[in-house]
């Protein structure tokens, strides 16, 4: 009697000890191995969908490498437009150009203190006044160039005043002379901080 009661005391004690151990091993083993198995699913699933976000960014930038030339042009154009020094000599030589191949005279041409546009941080306007002298339809070519498309520098022209350098009955011949005063501006777009544009003619 005795030895079966210590034999059930023996298998008590091991089952209770065999669910300690499971408890124990639960708490210490496998718990934390599932929420490590949890975590690194999270990570996985974190990592692809950040791979797919990466591979979607660099599809964008070769897309945008490819418009690189096209993108300098533009750029090219703008600082054309806005020159980052006066760029009065080359302008005055274009004008000069542009009057020669129209058949166009150009001439008292002045320039003028920059001014900053109240209204455009950073760009400035050089007004130059200046006197073309030709037929109307040569004038009138030479005002659509200065001010056009074909017109890289970026140019406004505020005012002209036309007048004739011939009698009444001369003015009324396509090909009579006449004279136009132009006030015109032309923006340039200096380095940031280095204040107004210096203006030289040579």
């Amino acid at each position: 009697m005795g030895a079966r009661h210590a034999d059930r005391l023996w298998m008590i004690g091991g089952a209770a000890v065999i669910v300690l151990l499971a408890v124990v091993s639960w708490f210490l083993l496998i718990n934390p191995a599932k929420t490590e198995t949890a975590d690194l699913k999270a990570q996985t699933e974190t990592a692809h969908i950040q791979a797919v976000d990466i591979r979607k960014r660099i599809a964008a930038l070769k897309k945008q490498k490819s418009n690189l030339p096209k993108l300098k042009a533009t750029l090219a154009g703008y600082q054309d437009a806005l020159p980052s020094d006066s760029g009065v000599p080359a302008f005055l030589r274009q004008l000069q150009a542009a009057g020669t191949d129209l058949d166009v005279d150009v001439s008292g041409v002045t320039v003028s203190t920059p001014a900053e546009l109240e209204n455009l941080a950073g760009v400035w306007a050089l007004p130059i006044q200046l006197t073309a002298e030709g037929s109307a339809a040569n004038l009138g070519a030479f005002m659509d160039q200065l001010q056009g498309s074909d017109q890289k520098r970026a140019v406004l022209i505020e005012s002209a005043n036309l007048t004739t350098t011939q009698d009444d009955a001369s003015a009324a011949d396509e090909d009579a002379k006449m004279s136009v005063s132009l006030a015109v501006k032309a923006f340039v777009a200096p380095p940031v901080g280095s204040g107004a544009p210096t203006v030289t003619t040579d």
